[in-house]
């Protein structure tokens, strides 16, 4: 390699980072591997499908991405994910509210929730894992009580058109806009901040951040809130979308979430992370999704493939988080 490919190769990997430059090769050779296999696989449609698939859970896991870098997971952001739509679907449907105010209530239920698992983990100092693992059931189930386990439906207005089925151009959904807008948020917030700042610190050494005069139980808060607004504005997406909602959607979404962030380089033990990276680690679930499926592939053999590559990146993660200790 000549002196001027290796500058730019340099320069490349300073603009994402060395855990991210390593998921975007990733996600270049497996977008490489499957436009071989199914010509189709790099169509302007077929791209625009895989970022709309994964706009719902690349808001949710950028989110989940700040959590886990302040040392914490939240299993309830599929709980939470249902419980705003069908708040949002019983007042809209039921109740004859607008949308608009609908959909601020149920925004407004699911930050309450978020709010909930932060004091729960602050006056208790239970481990997070264990706390939103017992949050999810109950989220669920007062989705479940809310709906009578029924689904809602609702009529295709403008409100439906702005958050999840309208196209630019005829092409671009507007999720994706939405997807971007939020890591761009999320980025400047968690890289470009002193809260971002904050957060790293949280994580990398909790007792060295409390004697710096960090407050880390109120930083972990934040972040809870934060988790929590981001499956709310997921699940305003898919109600737009869909046109319904039911009490068990979001199920699973929490593990996706942080198999997400994973696969783009957070580590587990907290204080590593980053946007760009959990962005391209979603971007590489749908990829491997959305290829089994072009290629015909049996659903159970998608999931066992998906299972496989969070399981090697897994393995990267932890030689990576070795290798910097």
């Amino acid at each position: 390699m000549d002196k001027g490919a290796r500058a730019k190769l340099t320069a490349i990997q300073r603009i994402f980072g060395l855990r991210d430059f390593g998921v975007l090769v990733a996600a270049v050779l497996i977008a490489a591997f499957f436009s071989v296999i199914t010509p189709v696989f790099l169509t302007p449609y077929n791209i625009f499908n895989i970022l709309r698939q994964t706009a719902e859970l690349g808001i949710i896991a950028m989110a989940m991405t700040v959590l886990i870098v302040a040392g914490e997971f939240d299993l309830s952001v599929g709980g939470i994910y249902a419980v705003t739509g069908v708040v949002t679907g019983l007042l809209a449907t039921r109740l004859g509210l607008d949308i608009w105010v609908a959909a601020a209530a149920g925004m407004a239920a699911g930050l309450l929730l978020g709010f909930l698992n932060g004091l729960l983990i602050a006056t208790t100092r239970i481990n997070s894992f264990i706390a939103t693992l017992s949050t999810m059931m109950v989220f669920r189930g007062i989705a479940m009580v809310l709906s009578q386990g029924q689904p809602i439906s609702f009529k295709l207005d403008f409100f439906m058109d702005l958050f999840g089925r309208a196209e630019l151009g005829g092409m671009l959904p507007v999720p994706v806009l939405w997807f971007a807008a939020w890591g761009v948020f999320a980025y400047v917030l968690l890289h470009r901040t002193t809260f971002g700042v904050k957060v790293f610190a949280t994580g990398d050494n909790r007792e060295a951040a409390d004697l710096a005069g960090i407050k880390t139980m109120r930083v972990k808060q934040v972040a809870f809130l934060l988790t929590s607004l981001a499956s709310g504005l997921a699940a305003l997406i898919s109600l737009s979308f869909l046109k319904t909602v039911t009490p068990t959607q979001g199920t699973g979404l929490e593990l996706e979430a942080i198999a997400a962030a994973v696969i783009g380089g957070t580590a587990m033990s907290g204080g590593v992370g980053s946007i760009v990276g959990t962005f391209f680690g979603t971007f590489i679930m749908a990829e491997v999704r959305t290829g089994l499926v072009l290629l015909g592939t049996d659903a159970y053999v998608q999931e066992a493939f998906v299972g496989l590559v969070i399981a090697l990146a897994v393995i990267v993660n932890v030689r990576l988080s070795t290798r910097r200790k």
